[in-house]
Protein backbone atom coordinates (compact mmCIF):
# COMPACT_ATOMS: atom_id res chain seq x y z
CA UNK A 1 0.00 0.00 0.00
CA UNK A 2 3.00 2.59 0.53
CA UNK A 3 4.45 1.90 -2.70
CA UNK A 4 1.32 3.17 -4.32
CA UNK A 5 0.68 6.19 -1.39
CA UNK A 6 4.10 7.59 -1.17
CA UNK A 7 4.74 7.96 -5.05
CA UNK A 8 1.38 9.90 -5.04
CA UNK A 9 2.47 12.53 -2.55
CA UNK A 10 5.68 13.06 -3.81
CA UNK A 11 4.34 13.78 -7.17
CA UNK A 12 1.58 15.94 -5.67
CA UNK A 13 4.18 17.65 -3.92
CA UNK A 14 6.66 18.48 -6.36
CA UNK A 15 3.48 19.78 -8.60
CA UNK A 16 2.59 22.18 -5.94
CA UNK A 17 5.81 23.49 -5.57
CA UNK A 18 5.69 24.06 -9.17
CA UNK A 19 2.63 25.84 -9.06
CA UNK A 20 3.50 27.68 -6.25
CA UNK A 21 6.88 28.91 -8.46
CA UNK A 22 4.55 29.72 -11.46
CA UNK A 23 2.03 31.92 -9.25
CA UNK A 24 5.06 33.83 -7.21
CA UNK A 25 6.52 34.26 -11.64
CA UNK A 26 2.72 35.19 -12.63
CA UNK A 27 1.81 37.99 -9.83
CA UNK A 28 5.99 39.28 -9.86
CA UNK A 29 6.25 41.99 -8.36
CA UNK A 30 3.57 42.98 -5.86
CA UNK A 31 5.58 45.56 -4.25
CA UNK A 32 9.34 47.79 -4.34
CA UNK A 33 11.98 45.90 -5.59
CA UNK A 34 15.70 47.47 -3.93
CA UNK A 35 18.68 47.14 -6.35
CA UNK A 36 22.07 46.92 -4.37
CA UNK A 37 24.81 49.33 -6.13
CA UNK A 38 28.03 47.85 -4.16
CA UNK A 39 29.78 51.29 -4.36
CA UNK A 40 29.12 54.99 -4.07
CA UNK A 41 26.62 57.24 -5.25
CA UNK A 42 28.34 58.64 -8.33
CA UNK A 43 29.97 55.84 -9.48
CA UNK A 44 30.20 54.18 -13.03
CA UNK A 45 28.15 51.26 -11.02
CA UNK A 46 25.84 53.38 -9.26
CA UNK A 47 25.14 55.27 -13.00
CA UNK A 48 24.42 52.09 -14.47
CA UNK A 49 22.31 51.28 -11.64
CA UNK A 50 20.18 54.32 -11.61
CA UNK A 51 19.41 54.10 -15.86
CA UNK A 52 18.37 50.50 -15.22
CA UNK A 53 16.19 51.79 -11.93
CA UNK A 54 14.28 54.30 -13.48
CA UNK A 55 13.70 51.95 -16.98
CA UNK A 56 12.51 48.61 -14.56
CA UNK A 57 10.11 50.71 -12.44
CA UNK A 58 8.32 51.57 -15.37
CA UNK A 59 8.50 48.09 -16.96
CA UNK A 60 7.47 46.83 -13.92
CA UNK A 61 4.99 49.29 -12.23
CA UNK A 62 6.45 49.27 -9.31
CA UNK A 63 8.95 51.58 -7.52
CA UNK A 64 12.77 50.90 -7.48
CA UNK A 65 14.99 51.62 -4.88
CA UNK A 66 18.78 52.17 -5.16
CA UNK A 67 20.31 51.08 -2.03
CA UNK A 68 24.25 52.22 -2.13
CA UNK A 69 26.60 49.70 -0.09
CA UNK A 70 30.39 50.63 -0.49
CA UNK A 71 32.97 48.90 0.62
CA UNK A 72 35.85 46.23 0.27
CA UNK A 73 35.95 46.83 -3.76
CA UNK A 74 31.96 45.90 -3.76
CA UNK A 75 32.43 43.18 -1.44
CA UNK A 76 29.86 44.36 1.50
CA UNK A 77 27.08 44.89 -1.08
CA UNK A 78 27.13 41.68 -2.99
CA UNK A 79 27.32 39.87 0.11
CA UNK A 80 24.34 41.47 1.58
CA UNK A 81 22.54 40.24 -2.15
CA UNK A 82 23.52 36.89 -1.08
CA UNK A 83 22.42 36.88 2.01
CA UNK A 84 18.59 38.24 1.21
CA UNK A 85 15.52 36.27 0.44
CA UNK A 86 15.70 34.38 -3.03
CA UNK A 87 12.39 36.31 -3.81
CA UNK A 88 13.37 38.51 -6.51
CA UNK A 89 12.78 41.52 -4.57
CA UNK A 90 16.33 42.19 -3.85
CA UNK A 91 18.88 41.87 -6.67
CA UNK A 92 22.49 43.20 -7.24
CA UNK A 93 24.14 45.43 -9.79
CA UNK A 94 27.43 43.80 -9.96
CA UNK A 95 30.55 43.78 -11.28
CA UNK A 96 33.98 42.22 -12.99
CA UNK A 97 35.16 43.52 -9.76
CA UNK A 98 32.40 41.95 -7.45
CA UNK A 99 32.20 38.35 -9.36
CA UNK A 100 35.56 37.72 -11.04
CA UNK A 101 38.39 40.12 -9.35
CA UNK A 102 37.63 40.12 -5.53
CA UNK A 103 37.58 36.58 -5.05
CA UNK A 104 40.78 36.24 -6.75
CA UNK A 105 42.61 39.61 -4.78
CA UNK A 106 40.87 39.38 -1.16
CA UNK A 107 41.86 36.66 1.16
CA UNK A 108 38.76 35.87 2.39
CA UNK A 109 35.51 36.88 0.41
CA UNK A 110 32.15 36.08 2.09
CA UNK A 111 30.46 34.96 -0.63
CA UNK A 112 30.59 32.85 -3.84
CA UNK A 113 30.21 34.56 -6.77
CA UNK A 114 28.45 31.13 -8.58
CA UNK A 115 27.04 29.22 -5.65
CA UNK A 116 25.32 32.42 -3.50
CA UNK A 117 23.52 34.20 -7.04
CA UNK A 118 21.57 33.47 -10.16
CA UNK A 119 22.92 35.32 -13.05
CA UNK A 120 20.02 37.42 -14.67
CA UNK A 121 21.52 39.50 -17.64
CA UNK A 122 24.82 41.04 -18.39
CA UNK A 123 24.53 44.99 -18.73
CA UNK A 124 27.06 46.46 -20.44
CA UNK A 125 31.36 46.57 -20.68
CA UNK A 126 33.17 49.93 -20.47
CA UNK A 127 37.38 49.82 -21.37
CA UNK A 128 39.64 51.54 -19.15
CA UNK A 129 42.46 54.19 -20.43
CA UNK A 130 45.78 54.34 -19.22
CA UNK A 131 46.68 58.84 -18.98
CA UNK A 132 49.35 60.87 -16.67
CA UNK A 133 49.86 64.07 -15.79
CA UNK A 134 51.24 66.18 -18.41
CA UNK A 135 53.70 67.59 -17.13
CA UNK A 136 55.78 64.57 -16.67
CA UNK A 137 57.85 63.83 -20.24
CA UNK A 138 55.42 60.66 -20.89
CA UNK A 139 53.59 60.34 -24.54
CA UNK A 140 53.63 56.73 -24.75
CA UNK A 141 53.39 53.27 -23.17
CA UNK A 142 56.85 53.23 -23.48
CA UNK A 143 58.03 56.59 -21.94
CA UNK A 144 56.26 55.52 -19.09
CA UNK A 145 57.94 52.21 -18.54
CA UNK A 146 61.06 53.93 -19.42
CA UNK A 147 60.14 56.84 -16.57
CA UNK A 148 59.13 54.56 -13.80
CA UNK A 149 62.58 52.53 -14.46
CA UNK A 150 64.61 55.69 -13.90
CA UNK A 151 62.76 56.56 -10.73
CA UNK A 152 62.04 53.25 -9.18
CA UNK A 153 59.69 53.60 -6.03
CA UNK A 154 58.94 56.66 -6.77
CA UNK A 155 56.34 56.01 -8.73
CA UNK A 156 52.27 56.09 -7.74
CA UNK A 157 49.37 54.97 -9.81
CA UNK A 158 45.88 55.29 -8.44
CA UNK A 159 42.41 53.23 -8.65
CA UNK A 160 39.05 53.78 -7.52
CA UNK A 161 39.99 50.72 -4.77
CA UNK A 162 41.43 47.31 -4.44
CA UNK A 163 40.11 44.43 -6.06
CA UNK A 164 39.01 47.11 -9.08
CA UNK A 165 39.44 46.47 -12.42
CA UNK A 166 41.64 49.75 -12.93
CA UNK A 167 43.42 48.70 -10.07
CA UNK A 168 44.27 45.38 -11.42
CA UNK A 169 44.97 46.56 -14.91
CA UNK A 170 47.52 48.91 -13.18
CA UNK A 171 49.07 46.21 -11.18
CA UNK A 172 49.59 43.66 -14.02
CA UNK A 173 51.07 46.56 -16.05
CA UNK A 174 53.48 46.70 -13.38
CA UNK A 175 54.49 43.39 -12.97
CA UNK A 176 54.69 42.63 -16.85
CA UNK A 177 57.38 45.14 -17.32
CA UNK A 178 59.26 44.43 -14.09
CA UNK A 179 58.23 47.78 -12.56
CA UNK A 180 58.64 49.46 -9.15
CA UNK A 181 55.74 51.57 -8.56
CA UNK A 182 53.29 52.29 -5.83
CA UNK A 183 49.82 51.64 -5.68
CA UNK A 184 47.21 53.57 -4.11
CA UNK A 185 43.97 52.55 -3.77
CA UNK A 186 40.78 55.50 -3.30
CA UNK A 187 37.50 55.26 -1.70
CA UNK A 188 36.42 55.94 -5.63
CA UNK A 189 37.42 57.06 -8.71
CA UNK A 190 36.17 60.66 -8.56
CA UNK A 191 39.40 61.19 -5.53
CA UNK A 192 42.04 59.53 -7.64
CA UNK A 193 41.34 61.65 -10.69
CA UNK A 194 41.62 64.58 -8.57
CA UNK A 195 45.09 63.52 -7.14
CA UNK A 196 46.20 62.40 -10.48
CA UNK A 197 45.03 66.24 -11.76
CA UNK A 198 47.28 67.36 -8.59
CA UNK A 199 49.97 65.55 -9.50
CA UNK A 200 50.36 63.29 -6.30
CA UNK A 201 49.98 60.24 -8.01
CA UNK A 202 51.04 60.21 -11.50
CA UNK A 203 49.36 57.73 -13.58
CA UNK A 204 45.98 55.37 -13.68
CA UNK A 205 43.53 52.92 -15.58
CA UNK A 206 40.46 54.21 -15.24
CA UNK A 207 37.33 54.23 -17.05
CA UNK A 208 37.36 56.60 -19.82
CA UNK A 209 34.11 59.10 -19.82
CA UNK A 210 35.26 60.80 -16.42
CA UNK A 211 38.66 61.66 -17.83
CA UNK A 212 37.47 62.49 -21.38
CA UNK A 213 36.98 66.45 -20.29
CA UNK A 214 40.43 66.61 -18.50
CA UNK A 215 42.15 64.88 -21.75
CA UNK A 216 40.38 67.37 -23.90
CA UNK A 217 41.42 69.96 -21.82
CA UNK A 218 44.96 68.84 -22.02
CA UNK A 219 45.02 68.19 -17.59
CA UNK A 220 45.34 64.45 -18.63
CA UNK A 221 47.37 62.69 -21.08
CA UNK A 222 45.94 59.60 -22.31
CA UNK A 223 48.71 57.26 -23.75
CA UNK A 224 46.57 54.25 -24.17
CA UNK A 225 43.07 51.79 -23.67
CA UNK A 226 43.20 48.69 -22.93
CA UNK A 227 39.99 48.01 -25.21
CA UNK A 228 40.06 45.43 -28.22
CA UNK A 229 39.80 48.05 -30.37
CA UNK A 230 40.05 51.90 -30.52
CA UNK A 231 37.43 54.04 -29.02
CA UNK A 232 35.51 56.59 -30.72
CA UNK A 233 35.68 59.46 -28.39
CA UNK A 234 39.33 58.88 -28.36
CA UNK A 235 40.57 58.02 -31.89
CA UNK A 236 44.12 58.83 -31.86
CA UNK A 237 45.15 56.78 -28.86
CA UNK A 238 46.16 53.43 -29.25
CA UNK A 239 44.84 50.17 -27.81
CA UNK A 240 47.73 48.66 -25.61
CA UNK A 241 48.55 46.09 -28.56
CA UNK A 242 49.25 49.03 -30.60
CA UNK A 243 51.35 50.26 -28.03
CA UNK A 244 53.59 47.14 -27.46
CA UNK A 245 51.74 44.91 -24.76
CA UNK A 246 49.83 41.71 -26.08
CA UNK A 247 47.45 40.16 -24.59
CA UNK A 248 46.05 43.17 -22.38
CA UNK A 249 42.68 43.45 -23.02
CA UNK A 250 40.41 44.52 -19.60
CA UNK A 251 36.79 45.96 -20.20
CA UNK A 252 35.06 46.42 -17.00
CA UNK A 253 31.84 44.51 -17.21
CA UNK A 254 28.44 45.00 -15.25
CA UNK A 255 25.80 42.60 -14.64
CA UNK A 256 22.50 41.95 -13.01
CA UNK A 257 22.17 38.86 -10.12
CA UNK A 258 19.73 37.64 -8.01
CA UNK A 259 20.06 35.35 -4.73
CA UNK A 260 20.41 32.02 -4.93
CA UNK A 261 17.70 29.67 -4.93
CA UNK A 262 15.66 32.30 -6.65
CA UNK A 263 12.66 31.16 -8.97
CA UNK A 264 13.87 30.23 -12.41
CA UNK A 265 10.32 32.06 -13.78
CA UNK A 266 11.55 35.55 -11.30
CA UNK A 267 15.02 35.03 -12.84
CA UNK A 268 13.33 34.61 -16.40
CA UNK A 269 10.82 37.58 -15.85
CA UNK A 270 13.60 39.57 -14.97
CA UNK A 271 16.06 38.47 -18.06
CA UNK A 272 12.97 39.35 -20.39
CA UNK A 273 11.85 42.46 -18.97
CA UNK A 274 15.95 43.98 -18.41
CA UNK A 275 16.59 42.42 -22.34
CA UNK A 276 13.69 44.56 -23.87
CA UNK A 277 15.32 47.55 -21.95
CA UNK A 278 18.52 47.25 -23.01
CA UNK A 279 17.26 47.15 -26.36
CA UNK A 280 15.56 50.37 -26.56
CA UNK A 281 17.19 53.06 -28.05
CA UNK A 282 16.83 55.41 -25.12
CA UNK A 283 18.55 53.07 -23.06
CA UNK A 284 21.54 52.30 -25.46
CA UNK A 285 21.91 56.30 -26.17
CA UNK A 286 21.89 56.53 -22.07
CA UNK A 287 24.38 53.79 -21.62
CA UNK A 288 26.59 54.93 -24.30
CA UNK A 289 26.35 58.62 -22.90
CA UNK A 290 27.91 57.55 -20.02
CA UNK A 291 30.77 55.52 -21.88
CA UNK A 292 29.21 51.34 -21.39
CA UNK A 293 28.41 49.51 -24.67
CA UNK A 294 25.41 48.11 -23.96
CA UNK A 295 25.27 44.00 -23.69
CA UNK A 296 22.07 41.47 -23.38
CA UNK A 297 21.57 37.86 -23.14
CA UNK A 298 20.27 34.97 -21.50
CA UNK A 299 21.51 34.38 -17.40
CA UNK A 300 23.45 31.20 -18.98
CA UNK A 301 25.65 34.11 -21.18
CA UNK A 302 26.23 36.03 -18.16
CA UNK A 303 27.06 32.67 -15.84
CA UNK A 304 30.06 31.33 -18.92
CA UNK A 305 31.24 35.20 -18.64
CA UNK A 306 31.91 34.87 -15.22
CA UNK A 307 33.57 31.16 -14.96
CA UNK A 308 35.44 32.23 -17.69
CA UNK A 309 36.33 35.71 -15.85
CA UNK A 310 37.07 33.73 -12.59
CA UNK A 311 39.70 31.95 -14.13
CA UNK A 312 40.92 34.65 -16.05
CA UNK A 313 41.52 36.78 -13.29
CA UNK A 314 42.85 34.22 -10.92
CA UNK A 315 45.61 33.39 -12.80
CA UNK A 316 46.42 37.62 -13.66
CA UNK A 317 46.36 38.13 -9.47
CA UNK A 318 48.81 35.33 -9.37
CA UNK A 319 51.06 36.90 -11.98
CA UNK A 320 51.11 40.58 -10.80
CA UNK A 321 51.06 39.17 -6.88
CA UNK A 322 48.28 41.59 -6.24
CA UNK A 323 46.39 39.64 -4.03
CA UNK A 324 45.67 41.24 -0.56
CA UNK A 325 44.87 40.20 3.10
CA UNK A 326 40.85 41.65 4.37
Amino acid sequence: MRSKVWPRVLIAAVFTAFAAHAVHAQGYPTKPITLIVPFPAGSTTDLVGRILQDELAKAVGQTVVIDNRGGAGGSVGTEAVARSAPDGYTLLMGTIGTHSINPAVYAKVNYDPIRDFEPVIQFGTAPNVLVVHPDLPIKSVSDLIAYIKANPGKVNYGSSGNGTSNHLSGAMFVARNGLKATHVPYRGGAQAITDLLRGEIQFMFYHYLPLLPHIKEGKLRAIANTNATRIEALPDVPVMKEAGMDDFVVSAWFGVWAPAKTPKEVVGKLNDTILKIISSPQVKKSLLAQGIDPVAGSPEDLLKLNQSELARWSKAVEQAGARLSN
